[in-house]
């Protein structure tokens, strides 16, 4: 594990590199909450309601 930290503190990333690459992952992450799980979430909610009605209806 030493010498795993010492490669990454000698390899001179600047903290501007990890900071970039830190909000890219958050972005991503944001992404593909706005992209696939809002609109899976929508939709078992949809479907769910309308065979409720249905139950009910019957």
């Amino acid at each position: 594990m030493l010498q795993i930290s010492n490669l990454l503190l000698s390899a001179d990333f600047a903290p501007e590199v990890a900071n970039n690459s830190a909000v890219g992952m958050l972005g991503s992450f944001i992404a593909a909450a706005v992209l696939i799980v809002v609109p899976a979430a929508v939709f078992l909610i949809f479907v769910s309601q309308k065979d409720a009605i249905e139950r009910t209806g019957r």
